[in-house]
């Protein structure tokens, strides 16, 4: 091979522009296109695994519309537990009722004010009576066994004349806040 024949030279010009090219194009074009492939990639393998996460949920999509359909139910039941603003009055004289069933005087018997939560509102009663042990026992399970939910968070027991006993109860009921509750049904699809 000589050097100084016109077609080597051509030839090792045109290697060296090869060459040249070739370095030019892998350090340029070719390395930034290989990151966006590799950036594509991870993102696929991520979407591949949201895909697997969503095909997952929705092979769960009956269990979980049962579980919401039971707890509806459960709600239901639980919101009747719970009287309304305007059927206070009527709690505060089934209270009153359950103890004259059960042989009970009362001294004190006295709703206070309403108090607010989140998601309910709390009404407590200060109450204080005189009757036997076993009539203040009777009155309690009265009052435990009404249709709704009545707390007696604290009692405070002290003898009386003639072996009976002074009691002061603070009871508590519950009402579900205005416009609160559980949406019904399945939320929608997107």
């Amino acid at each position: 091979m000589n050097l100084r024949e016109r077609k080597t030279q051509q030839m090792v010009i045109f290697l060296v522009i090869l060459v040249v090219i070739l370095i030019l194009f892998f350090r340029f074009p070719y390395k930034t296109n290989s990151d966006k492939v590799d950036m594509l990639r991870s993102r696929r393998d991520s979407l591949q695994i949201e895909v697997q996460k969503a095909e997952a949920a929705k092979i769960r999509l009956p269990e979980l519309q049962e579980k919401i359909a039971r707890l509806e139910v459960e709600w239901e039941r639980a919101k009747e537990m719970l009287p309304k603003e305007k059927e206070i009055p009527s709690l505060i004289q089934q209270i009153s009722n359950s103890g004259t069933k059960a042989g009970v005087s009362f001294l004190l018997f006295r709703p206070s004010t309403v108090v607010q939560k989140i998601n309910y509102s709390e009404i407590p009663v200060q109450i204080k009576v005189t009757c036997g042990y076993h009539q203040l026992g009777r009155f309690l399970s009265n009052v435990g066994n009404l249709a709704r939910i009545v707390n007696v968070p604290s009692i405070r027991i002290t003898v009386g004349k003639d072996r009976a006993v002074e009691a002061e109860l603070r009871t508590q009921t519950y009402t579900v806040a205005k416009g609160k509750g559980v949406q019904s049904g399945v939320p929608s699809r997107r």
